[in-house]
């Protein structure tokens, strides 16, 4: 692999969520550590200047999911933004959350810079779906918060103030989109991906056939007829034994070896546009466990 100049962003928010522990997660990673070992590795490290979004507002003052929608919308254009600008200055952007309605911005951002609007793959490894609607949400775990939502958003299903990061324009087609790891969900979600065709690996799938299958499959179905892709890690997606950290433990998750070996080298692929590693929650982490899976899962994909 060819020297790439990565800037990671990092993205302080819990607003999505009702539980605010995930805000903590991209300052919790040692950054001189993971700068070094990417630099051992022969890539350039940038890191993003602060996009100060826990200072929004206040937990006491945000109570329910109305309340923390113009936070979230806030803290989805300036992640956008900044992705966008990172694209366009020619780096590769990897986000750390913070709960996963970084998505909305994250992919939002990298599509419009390289004006790829539903021409673009996303594989999504995680426990869940993450496609509500707001006329859904009260299925989900956490109240339906917007963390809930972001597959839906980026389909241009769900209120405006986040399907328009960026650009009013739906920013996937879900042709091109796997979800990865799936093991906990609501029947409206079923409902969604099935309407929209989606690809589902769930667990007993993955363990039959293996991770490298399978993922390889993912991978194909992302960059065949698209401008390119990227890789969206929620790390429940993983076995709570590996990712202790998260802010919803779901049991029978990905194993952190056999799915590592398989990212080996990802970011090599022609087509690969960026990365995000979200809902690492530093309290409950176990040991630095999760915390070193953050590190290894962005040496894995960059790995030479």
């Amino acid at each position: 692999m060819p020297e790439q100049h990565i800037e990671i962003i990092r993205y302080d928010c819990g607003w999505g969520c009702r539980d605010y522990g995930c805000e903590d997660g991209p300052d919790a990673v040692d950054a001189a550590s993971l700068t070094a070992e990417l630099e051992k590795l022969g890539h350039r490290v940038t890191w993003h200047p602060s996009l100060n979004i826990r200072q929004l507002g206040r937990h006491d003052e945000i109570n329910d999911k109305d309340a923390a929608l113009p936070l979230v919308a806030e803290a989805s254009k300036r992640l956008a933004d900044a992705a966008q600008k990172v694209v366009e200055a020619g780096r590769v952007p990897v986000i750390l959350g913070g709960d996963h309605s970084s998505a909305i911005g994250t992919w939002s951002g990298i599509i419009a810079a390289h004006n790829a609007f539903e021409e673009f793959g996303l594989i999504w490894l995680d426990a869940h779906l993450d496609a509500h609607t707001p006329e859904t949400a009260h299925e989900g775990k956490w109240g339906g918060w917007w963390h809930g939502m972001p597959v839906a958003c980026l389909t241009g299903e769900g209120v405006d103030e986040l399907t328009a990061i960026a650009t009013p324009r739906p920013k996937i087609n879900m042709a091109h989109f796997s979800l990865y790891g799936a093991r906990s969900y609501e029947p409206s979600e079923d409902e969604f991906m099935q309407r929209h065709n989606a690809r589902v690996y769930e667990m007993p799938e993955i363990k039959t056939r293996g991770v490298a299958e399978t993922l390889a499959e993912g991978i194909k179905n992302a960059t065949d007829g698209t401008k390119g892709f990227g890789l969206s890690v929620d790390l429940d997606g993983f076995d709570p034994a590996d990712a202790p950290g998260v802010g919803t433990n779901e049991k029978n998750g990905l194993d952190a070896e056999e799915t590592l070996k398989a990212l080996s080298g990802l970011a090599a692929h022609p087509k690969f546009r960026g990365l995000e590693i979200v809902e690492y929650n530093p309290h409950k982490d176990k040991d630095g466990k999760t915390a070193r899976l953050i590190n290894g899962i962005l040496l894995s994909v960059f790995r030479v």
